[in-house]
């Protein structure tokens, strides 16, 4: 022990900079690990604000045929850049939905519905594959691609609830629920 004691003062400065270097080596793998860290914290910030806009059929069961509905499912506005639904689904006036959707922006949680102007037997035959381009107002540099089918099956499978408040009357009740029915009706038309 005595041994080791003389040869570390008399070889200090060869100790001290072994130290230092291992210490300089320690210090360049964290801020390599810490880069890594924020990266991937940066990432996951930004999957988590950006925007999801997806195009889904709805069927409701007291009416004879599907809806498109297109809806941002993201924190963040979305603005459709491109939109393809193949095969072609009809719609009012044989417009092309992709020429009305492009440009048009989404504010988080809002969609947009058009009619399929198809009986549901018809629309139930064919299978869609939708291509979605868009991108985040938040930062226009960045842009989103979403490409995938439409899985018709499920959409029969969506139910009809009645809502009841449990604070007011039946005939209350009767007229909310007509009023809200109406509205739908008015965001159909």
């Amino acid at each position: 022990m005595g041994e080791i004691i003389k040869w570390l003062n008399v070889n200090q400065g060869f100790v001290m900079s072994i130290l230092t270097c291992v210490y300089v080596l320690a210090t360049i793998v964290i801020v390599i690990y810490n880069r890594k860290s924020i990266k991937e914290m940066q990432k996951g910030r930004e999957e988590e604000s950006r925007p999801y806009i997806f195009a889904n059929l709805q069927k409701d069961p007291r009416d004879l045929c599907f809806y498109l509905r297109i809806k941002n499912y993201g924190k963040t506005g979305g603005k459709i850049n491109d939109i393809n639904i193949s095969p072609s689904l009809k719609f009012a006036d044989d417009d092309k939905i992709d020429v009305f959707l492009k440009n048009t922006i989404l504010a988080p949680g809002q969609s947009i519905q058009f009619i399929i102007l198809e009986q549901s037997e018809e629309t139930s035959k064919n299978h869609y594959d939708v291509t979605i381009k868009y991108s985040s107002t938040y930062n226009s540099k960045k842009s989103y691609f979403e490409e995938y089918k439409l899985i018709i099956q499920y959409a029969h499978q969506m139910g009809y609830s009645d809502n009841k408040k449990s604070n007011i009357s039946d005939e209350a009740n009767a007229m909310y629920n007509i009023a809200n029915y109406l509205d739908a009706i008015r965001n159909k038309l």
